[in-house]
């Protein structure tokens, strides 16, 4: 334990734990206990305030909007053919397998495992509201957090984040701010497991567990100024993004469009230029030209640039939604954040209903014991 909070791993020469203590009443310095478990706390009252919001207030208007409540299908459990949907492995080979030992025909394996799949995959309600709440949040917390740095000197100028460092008063609102920030990324933690999977799962999971590393080293530090400054310029650009998908679920195309646009810029602008350019530089050279040069500072800065990595791999991710515009003239799909198996609520009603009776004739109706062709 005494190495993990060593001196010379923390602090550059001539600073030590002491100096981080409030002796001055009008001058509060973060303290790691008045972190820990408030955080953990807002999270879950966060959560809360979701699951109500959600039932009493989004979803109840995503339905004047258009947007079903997608009615679950009857499906029939066949130990065969949920180890070949679990498996992944739908190969003409596997099917034709399970078309032995269960006597069904191979449409009717297809559907099913169609069906199956679109169990596992969130429907356009789900989806809806969840991008609602992260509207919301990154919305009011991007709105508060310029409100409380907007007079703050480190705001324009970064080089403040480091002079008279460590004994550095936060203000109420910069705690708050921190506090809330923390416990809104412990509920998407908290809530990993539970939102339907999308394609970039690792990256969010490296994300929320970096960031709140950093929201917690900064604290601990008091690297709480530019601290801020990550929060505020990753706050102002994921809104528009559930913007546009809301906006897409609801079947508003051209309103999609603007928002997707409006995106693109202020990413452009804060996730590739801001951030690297400005709060990544007064991290990795202004610190160590005022304060001097220390180990956690270095740390601090790996996941900064673990940071920026994730930037630029979403921004690859962006670049081919751009380019699907071009090519087919819409926007159809976020390649950065759809599910891995997301399927339309339509989508099993029009295939199905895109089957001609004739076609139909010519498959026989082979049938096996206990289970109901209808269910399929």
């Amino acid at each position: 334990m005494d190495m993990l909070w060593s001196e010379k791993f923390w602090f550059p020469e001539g600073v030590t734990w002491l100096d981080l203590r409030n002796d001055d009443p009008d001058i509060y310095i973060p303290q790691i206990e008045d972190i820990g478990l408030l955080s953990m706390f807002i999270g879950l009252v966060l959560l809360i305030i979701r699951f109500l919001s959600e039932r009493l207030i989004v979803i109840p208007i995503a339905k004047c909007l258009g947007i079903r409540v997608r009615k679950s299908l009857p499906l029939s459990h066949v130990p065969e053919l949920e180890k070949l949907y679990k498996s992944k492995k739908t190969t003409t080979k596997s099917i034709k397998e399970v078309t032995k030992k269960t006597e069904l025909s191979d449409r009717q394996v297809l559907r099913w495992l169609r069906r199956r799949g679109k169990q596992d995959s969130p429907s356009t309600m789900q989806k809806f509201t969840e991008c609602s709440y992260h509207f919301m949040f990154y919305s009011a917390m991007f709105i508060y957090g310029v409100c409380v740095l907007w007079d703050k000197p480190w705001f324009w100028e970064t080089k403040n984040c480091w002079i008279g460092w460590p004994k550095q008063h936060v203000s109420q609102g910069a705690y708050w701010f921190y506090m809330i920030e923390l416990g809104f990324y412990w509920s998407l933690t908290f809530t990993l497991l539970s939102d339907h999977k999308r394609k970039d799962f690792k990256e969010m999971v490296v994300h929320h567990l970096v960031t709140i590393a950093l929201l917690y080293f900064s604290w601990c530090c008091n690297f709480v100024r530019i601290g801020t400054l990550v929060l505020v310029v990753h706050d102002a650009v994921d809104y528009w993004m559930a913007a546009a998908k809301m906006a897409k679920y609801c079947k508003r195309q051209m309103l999609c469009e603007f928002f997707f646009v409006v995106f693109v810029i202020v990413w452009i602008i804060t996730r590739l230029i801001i951030y690297p350019f400005w709060v990544v530089y007064s991290s990795s050279v202004e610190v160590y030209q005022i304060v001097g040069h220390f180990y956690s500072a270095y740390f601090f800065n790996i996941l900064l640039v673990v940071l920026q990595i994730l930037h630029i791999l979403w921004s690859c991710m962006i670049f081919k939604i751009i380019m699907q515009k071009f090519t087919e003239g819409e926007l159809k799909k976020d390649s950065r954040s759809e599910s891995e198996s997301s399927t339309d609520d339509d989508t099993t009603a029009s295939e199905d209903a895109a089957e001609s009776p004739q076609k139909r004739r010519m498959v026989p109706r082979q049938r096996s014991k206990g289970v109901k062709d209808n269910s399929y």
